[in-house]
């Protein structure tokens, strides 16, 4: 059996709702040489019976089990565990990819071993239909991400054999809702590259719960220990540490205002 060319990770929690969307964005890619890791994170809703039924439909599929919620970080170093291919692709379970991203982006990926990750730009879709996109800047460094907004987490193509020398998505109290931004920044630390597609490959989900999951000061804590942690990786110049408050800053402005910024601008 020839192993796949790509190994697509997701985990997914509660989300019964989405994959409807999210799952046949994957499948009917016009690039089909992949395996596609769904780790169910201790769900109580349908999602386990309706990955079984997307299993049964299409063997690309292989379902991992959390008997309980065990946080994305962990369940995502779950599904590389088990990849078959060094190529990762990830996936958020509640949005949805263009159906040629994989056609365009994996031949990217290997003419161009010299980056860890190679992300894409990405479309906003909000719930009443209209899109904002959001260009992205080509070559982000680890001072570019001190402000944030430079990548789309869920686009990445990622190297396995460069994220292991890492260790992978870090696990802890701290890195259950930001588990992207702590990697990254591992990534730039030690050297390696990332890369920004200019192509729009991604669609991501804005919503009321989308809002919710960000403006919450569980996460904003983290996310300030987060900074902290890879600004002092990365050696980076005292006056970054100011951005360790932003997390605070923009949760303490309305949610009505933050989501009309986002319809007019877009962002992450």
């Amino acid at each position: 059996m020839n192993m796949p060319k790509i190994t697509v990770i997701m985990s997914v929690r509660n989300g019964g709702r989405d994959l409807h969307t999210c799952i046949p964005s994957i499948l009917n890619q016009t690039f089909r040489d992949f395996e596609f890791i769904i780790c169910d994170d201790g769900s109580t809703d349908d999602t386990f019976i309706l990955l079984k039924e997307y299993q049964m439909q299409d063997k690309r599929i292989v379902i991992l089990r959390n008997e309980e919620s065990k946080g994305l970080a962990y369940s995502l170093n779950r599904c590389i565990e088990i990849a078959q291919s060094n190529i990762l692709a990830r996936q958020d379970a509640d949005d949805t990819s263009a159906l040629n991203r994989f056609e365009l982006q994996y031949p990217f990926v290997c003419e161009h071993p010299e980056y860890a990750i190679v992300g894409t730009c990405w479309n906003n879709i909000f719930s009443d239909g209209h899109e904002v996109k959001n260009p992205i800047k080509e070559l982000p460094t680890a001072l570019d991400q001190v402000k944030g907004g430079l990548y789309m987490h869920p686009s990445w193509m990622m190297r396995k054999d460069q994220l292991e020398k890492v260790g992978f998505y870090t696990v802890n109290k701290h890195t259950m809702r930001s588990q992207d931004y702590h990697l990254v920044m591992k990534v730039l630390g030690v050297g390696m590259k990332l890369y920004n597609m200019q192509e729009y490959l991604y669609n991501y989900t804005m919503d009321e719960r989308m809002m919710s999951r960000t403006r919450n000061w569980k996460r904003v804590i983290d996310l300030m220990w987060i900074r902290w942690d890879a600004y002092r990786r990365n050696h980076l110049p005292l006056w970054c540490y100011i951005y360790v408050l932003k997390p605070a800053l923009t949760n303490l402005i309305p949610k009505s205002l933050m989501f009309k910024y986002y319809q007019r601008k877009g962002g992450k």
